[in-house]
């Protein structure tokens, strides 16, 4: 059984001053796919034509596969019940996958790992990530996967009284697991304590882990690296040029756009307004929002955030410039983006529906 897909209008942006895409023009065809009752959606690219979804139901964890670029999808396949799962706020599943390999990520006070080899048609697992138990137990990760099919995971932990950042490797596809390192504590009193980390490998092998720290009162956005081959991170670097002095958490984090060659650009929001930070620039607001991710085209990278109860997009070029940000899609939120091969489209997938009650996960397809 597949599910059906539905054509409909999206908003075509188009170039406009500062090499940007700004404001709607006439509208490009776009897939439309909607999966009932679900949450947190995730993204992977397996091949240049399969894509898999994952997100959470209740205490299930559920994926999709797409064999046309996310245009339809079959059936989705339970992974697993997971009584106390976390759901929601940036937690919930997360997945990668190479070939038929594909490794699901979730947490329920541990961060558990699901595996499939045949493609997402069965599921072995779960594997406990976390060598202290409950240490994981605030929820927030991100799964990143190498060029060469390294799996790579970071977490917020508490194996050390006070927050922290902790990671994990898989060379198997999730079945077996390094020893957990600790590869950020800050030198004050700990990391933000509910703020979503993020990973991202480049083409090289380049990886890159971005999340919100807490020194001398601030809650900011640092990022550090780890070269191809490498063992040990880069020193950490604060992103941005300003700094925001706030006594909580934001339950925000941001995501890394890989530039290639060990660069690498981030998007983040400070109170209230969102940034982007690239290498050697000034930071470049975006304008206000929350809960910003990013996918590189081959002229720039496409922004979405949330603004409000709606989801605000913008076209950047490499040029860095100014930018209009438009309406993408009404009444969503918790974006996702995920760019196909060659730039022909980059799909998006969101939670819809009222803020308290049932949602639904939707993928769809943007022009490139």
């Amino acid at each position: 059984m597949r599910f059906f897909s539905l054509f409909r209008s999206t908003l075509l942006l188009t170039c406009a001053a500062f090499g940007l895409v700004a404001a709607p023009a006439e509208p490009a065809p776009s897939s439309r796919v909607t999966f009932p009752s679900a949450a947190q959606p995730r993204l992977a690219l397996a091949s240049a034509d399969r894509v898999f979804l994952a997100y959470g139901q209740g205490s299930d964890v559920f994926v999709a596969r797409s064999d046309d670029r996310g245009a339809t999808f079959a059936a989705p396949v339970k992974v697993a019940t997971v009584p106390g799962l976390m759901l929601g706020m940036r937690r919930g599943p997360r997945i990668v996958a190479r070939g038929d390999i594909v490794t699901v990520t979730l947490n329920r006070k541990d961060l558990l790992a699901f595996t499939s080899t045949d493609a997402g048609r069965t599921w072995s697992g779960p594997v406990t990530v976390n060598d202290v138990p409950e240490s994981a137990r605030e929820g927030l990760h991100d799964l990143a996967l190498s060029p060469d099919g390294r799996a790579f995971l970071t977490w917020l932990d508490l194996r050390l009284g006070k927050m922290a950042l902790a990671a994990a490797e898989s060379t198997d596809g999730g079945r077996t697991w390094s020893r957990n390192d600790v590869i950020y504590r800050s030198p004050e009193i700990s990391i933000c304590e509910c703020c979503h980390p993020s990973a991202t490998f480049d083409g090289a092998g380049h990886l890159a882990v971005l999340w919100r720290n807490s020194l001398g009162g601030a809650r900011d956005l640092w990022l550090m690296t780890r070269l191809s081959g490498a063992t040990s991170f880069s020193t950490p670097t604060k992103q941005g040029e300003g700094s925001w002095q706030l006594k909580g958490c934001p339950m925000d984090g941001g995501q890394i756009i890989a530039r290639g060659a060990g660069a690498f650009d981030s998007v983040w929001q400070r109170d209230g307004q969102v940034l982007l930070a690239s290498p050697g620039s000034t930071e470049l607001h975006l304008g206000p929002g929350r809960q910003p991710v990013a996918a590189p085209l081959a002229t720039g990278t496409l922004l979405v955030w949330q603004r409000g109860p709606d989801l605000y997009s913008t076209r950047l070029a490499q040029a860095h410039a100014p930018a209009v940000p438009a309406l993408l899609v009404a009444g969503a939120r918790f974006p996702v983006l995920l760019p196909l091969p060659g730039h022909r489209a980059t799909l998006l997938a969101y939670e819809q529906g009222p803020a308290k009650g049932a949602v639904s996960v939707v993928v769809e397809t943007l022009a490139p």
